[in-house]
């Protein structure tokens, strides 16, 4: 991602209105827009595995997950989650997701500290959200923050055995799948997968 330049007088309503006449697609953070870059195969193969399981498992339940290019705002902030899981209803015309219950995003060099510190504390400010994932790609592992009454517990799940649960959806995404097609190593090597990240 690429800060381009801050509006100290921007709101998200204009944010909105402004990124809708662009070409590419960008973040909003208190004033800050940030541009959206491509991600590497391994990041992009993640969302998919993720996505594809997400969806065959929610099948049938009012829940339904999205994947990048939908928007949600928090902490007068706009992002784009790699993955966003929704139980609220939605409009097909719908460009925001409304109530998301579980976002994921999947860390890459250039958004490690967004993904961990700003985005963390913007949508831990969500009344819906129930648990905010961040997916490793330079080794496999996951660290999940769930919401537990005032406050949020901190999970890591790692290995090729590791699971991680997602209880507010019944769901369980098996860290095989997560990480399928992929050259991610299963070994952390006696690093931790948060070490080698940052």
């Amino acid at each position: 991602m690429v800060a381009l330049r801050k509006h100290r007088t921007m709101t998200v309503a204009e944010f909105l209105a402004w990124e809708e006449r662009q070409s590419e697609r960008h973040e909003f953070h208190h004033g800050g827009i940030v541009a959206m870059v491509g991600g590497t195969v391994a990041h992009n193969q993640i969302i998919g595995n993720i996505d594809r399981k997400l969806a065959r498992q929610l099948r049938g339940t009012p829940c339904r997950v999205f994947r990048e290019s939908l928007k949600t705002i928090a902490d007068d902030s706009v992002f784009y989650p790699d993955v966003l899981v929704t139980c609220a209803k939605l409009n097909d015309q719908d460009r925001l997701a409304a109530e998301p219950s579980v976002i994921v995003e999947v860390l890459s060099d250039s958004t490690a500290a967004r993904d961990h510190l700003t985005k963390s504390a913007a949508y831990r400010t969500l009344p819906s959200l129930t648990q905010y994932v961040i997916v490793h790609q330079r080794a496999a592992a996951v660290e999940s923050l769930r919401r537990d009454g005032e406050g949020w517990l901190h999970e890591v799940v790692s290995g090729e055995g590791g699971i991680l649960r997602l209880p507010a959806l019944a769901v369980e995404l098996p860290l095989a799948v997560v990480h399928e097609d992929t050259e991610v190593p299963f070994a952390l090597d006696g690093e931790s997968a948060d070490e080698e990240e940052r």
